[in-house]
């Protein structure tokens, strides 16, 4: 397989990647509103593709390890997603 070959097969599953969590999010959002936590809420307000983790550990006074854990919870509510800037993993509020 040549390089441009791979590159566009890398392309076209990003592309199928993100069309599968764009129909999941959807689904979700059928579903009746999830109850959210003060810590979720807390969280949930800095999902706004402009914060990292450690900005939210450090907004939140949570550790990192708990954030991740509440934005793990929060994804698994339909609620955010993780976007990739430039390389950098932010997160959305859906």
């Amino acid at each position: 397989m040549s390089d441009q070959q791979f590159e566009q097969l890398n392309k076209s599953l990003r592309s199928i990647d993100e069309k599968l969590e764009i129909l999941i999010i959807l689904q979700k959002r059928g579903l009746p509103e999830p109850s959210v936590g003060k810590e979720e809420k807390r969280v949930l307000a800095l999902c706004d593709k402009k914060h990292v983790i450690s900005d939210i550990s450090k907004e939140t006074g949570k550790t990192e390890n708990n954030v991740k854990v509440i934005l793990t919870r929060l994804k698994d509510k339909g609620l955010v997603r993780s976007v990739d800037l430039n390389g950098v993993i932010v997160y959305e509020r859906i």
